[in-house]
């Protein structure tokens, strides 16, 4: 870009910015300067899309429900096509994130393409308000126009600021293999965003953004980002120590792990779309895809705040393409783990579990399932297949039609989680959202 058209497009931003014209800031322009992001410029809307509109900023309706009491529902569609003339929506929609706001509503994040490493590919925002039954239809929430948007995460802090980080490819380039990392924050459920910048603004490996964004008790932000653009690898960690204002990467410019067992390999996890979480300790503990170690999903702990890590075996199988993990701890105080039984995402039964039954025994089941941990993930014992039992369902992306029944659950997905502040866990695959409490899964099959 040339000097002056340069600053007429930073002109352009201070003047739509100062008309009040993009307060949502879904849709922008960039301005790129020796392989760089060098500005991010606001452009305007014809109005509010439907995910911020009306938002509410009361506080969650009470729920009524005892959390003692075993509690499912699901799974129900989170990925809808638009009403709105001009709103995208494409036959590939995958890669969701989702987080529980405190007005009550959910807000689901998820990308929308022709090709996965196309310049076509957009955000998409669907929005469950409170005691709402189904999801609103969807419409655009990111997007720089011919770049692909690739990764994106959400991410309510529990203390007011709600985080949407997202990549962000060089102009009409295909793929993901490079990428810069951006950044916006909300103070109002959502209604409203800052502008985006870039918290690394070169386009280069490290920098795809995995949902499972996390705080420490200590108020350390980490954002997991996948380190490499195949399927094994390791998956980085973005790390900011004042609320979002500076970033580091411990791994950055380090040698590239092995992740052989007993290895201590510096700043990356064991396997891509890592999911983490903070131990008692202050530990980090880290499951990934791909990887494995002695044919199971590496599992990766870092003493020293994601520096240095260490790897073994998990007690889980392995996943594969089409997958996705999630690792998360519960209010209640326990971690849990959701991923899936099987690796090949077109053979859903190609791999079993055995999970418990009512009447002391066990059964074989396949596909979707959480297990539980109460000693700090040392040991799972408590298993349980995430299905309704019954039913035809499309799970989009990967995944396609698939029939639950008790033994049978969805087979591929990726998938993302948040849990409502009374307890409520909402688990979303790649199309669907499944709703259950911790009583439920504690209770064994009957």
């Amino acid at each position: 870009m040339r000097p002056a058209s340069r600053v007429s497009t930073l002109l352009l931003a201070m003047s739509l910015a100062a008309m009040g014209q993009s307060s949502s800031y879904r849709k922008f322009s960039v301005v790129d300067a020796d392989g760089k992001v060098s500005a991010l410029v606001p452009l305007p809307d014809a109005g509010p899309p439907r995910w911020a509109r009306d938002v509410s900023q009361d506080g969650a309706p009470e729920w009524k429900k005892d959390r003692r009491v075993p509690y499912f529902e699901g799974p129900i569609a989170f990925v809808r096509p638009p009403m709105e003339e001009g709103e995208p929506f494409y036959p590939h929609n995958h890669q969701p994130s989702v987080t529980a706001l405190a007005n009550g509503d959910l807000l689901a994040i998820w990308y929308s393409t022709r090709d996965e490493k196309g310049p076509e590919l957009t955000v998409l925002a669907s929005r469950l308000r409170a005691r709402a039954s189904e999801w609103e239809p969807s419409s655009e929430f990111f997007k720089a126009t011919g770049r692909n948007m690739h990764g994106s995460a959400i991410f309510h802090d529990g203390r007011g600021t709600l985080y949407h980080f997202n990549g962000m490819a060089p102009a009409d380039s295909k793929g993901w293999d490079r990428l810069a990392l951006l950044l916006r924050t909300s103070k109002d459920n959502g209604a409203t965003w800052t502008a985006p910048r870039a918290i690394d603004s070169a386009y280069q490996g490290r920098n795809q953004v995995i949902s499972g964004t996390r705080m420490t008790r200590e108020g350390t932000l980490i954002q997991p980002c996948d380190a490499v653009p195949g399927g094994e690898g390791g998956t980085a960690l973005h790390l900011s120590r004042d609320g979002g204002e500076t970033w580091s990467d411990p791994g950055a410019g380090q040698a590239a792990p092995t992740f052989k067992p007993g290895e201590i390999g510096n700043g990356t996890i064991a396997g891509i779309h890592g999911g983490v979480v903070e131990l008692k300790d202050g530990r980090l503990l880290a499951l990934g895809r791909g990887d494995s170690i002695d044919g199971k999903m590496p599992m990766s702990i870092s003493a020293d705040g994601g520096k240095t890590w260490t790897y073994s075996a998990s007690p889980f199988s392995p996943i594969a393409s089409g997958q996705r993990l999630v690792l998360m701890r519960l209010k209640e105080g326990p971690l849990m783990v959701a991923s899936f039984t099987n690796t090949d995402r077109r053979q859903a039964r190609s791999r079993g579990m055995e999970f418990p039954h009512a009447d002391g025994g066990t059964f074989t089941g396949y596909g979707l399932f959480v297990a539980i941990s109460e000693d700090e993930g040392v040991t799972w014992p408590v298993r349980k297949l995430v299905t309704p039992g019954k039913g035809d369902f499309d799970g989009g992306a990967w995944t396609r039609k698939f029939t639950a029944s008790a033994d049978n659950a969805e087979h591929a997905g990726y998938l993302a989680s948040t849990q409502s502040a009374e307890g409520t866990i909402h688990l979303l695959s790649s199309a669907l959202h499944y709703r259950f409490n911790l009583a439920w899964v504690k209770e064994p099959v009957q």
